[in-house]
């Protein structure tokens, strides 16, 4: 047998760093191979003891497993990153919630925010309200009839002239749309 291409390749720094790693690794390796050898026994002496695997097999066979249910749980664990990342948002939708309902300062700012917007607008509903009102006592304590005399006089009345031509336009929309 020649030994010199074999030391020629010694010679090369390359395999010389290489060798001196793979020497340097060589616990570990040999910790790693004997993790493996400790794996395989186990799984061995797992296989060999018949008591447990009748307990596996009764288990699976307790099971109601197909190919549909496997093909389901495929699905759902193909889902379980979006499912855990909704449930991580509602979460924390939840503790907000739960943060806010128990700090009265927040409870009273929105409180008076959504005030100060309802406000106003129940204002006006009451001055609309009120004007009906008043509009209604006024027409039913007023007994006397309408006479012609009197629209002609309300023609005249800027608001009533706005009022018709509202009422005019709208017919000629409405005309419009129905021919």
């Amino acid at each position: 047998m020649d030994t010199n291409p074999l030391l020629e390749q010694l010679t090369q720094p390359e395999v010389q760093t290489a060798l001196v790693s793979l020497l340097q690794q060589l616990p570990t390796y040999e910790k790693n191979l004997q993790a493996i050898g400790n794996i395989v026994s186990f799984g061995q002496a797992v296989l060999q003891d018949q008591q447990a695997i009748q307990k596996y097999d009764e288990l699976v066979r307790s099971y109601n497993l197909n190919l549909e249910t496997v093909e389901a749980l495929v699905g759902l664990l193909a889902k379980l990153p979006k499912l855990l990342q909704t449930i991580n948002q509602l979460e924390d939708m939840l503790d907000f919630a739960t943060a806010v309902l128990g700090n009265k300062q927040t409870i009273d700012y929105a409180t008076a925010s959504i005030h100060s917007y309802t406000e106003p607008v129940v204002e006006k509903g009451k001055q609309g309200l009120s004007l009906v009102k008043e509009i209604q006592q006024q027409a039913e304590a007023t007994a006397e009839p309408v006479k012609l005399f009197t629209i002609m006089k309300w023609l005249k009345d800027p608001s009533v002239q706005k009022s018709l031509k509202y009422v005019q336009a709208t017919l000629q929309v409405l005309n419009k749309q129905s021919n």
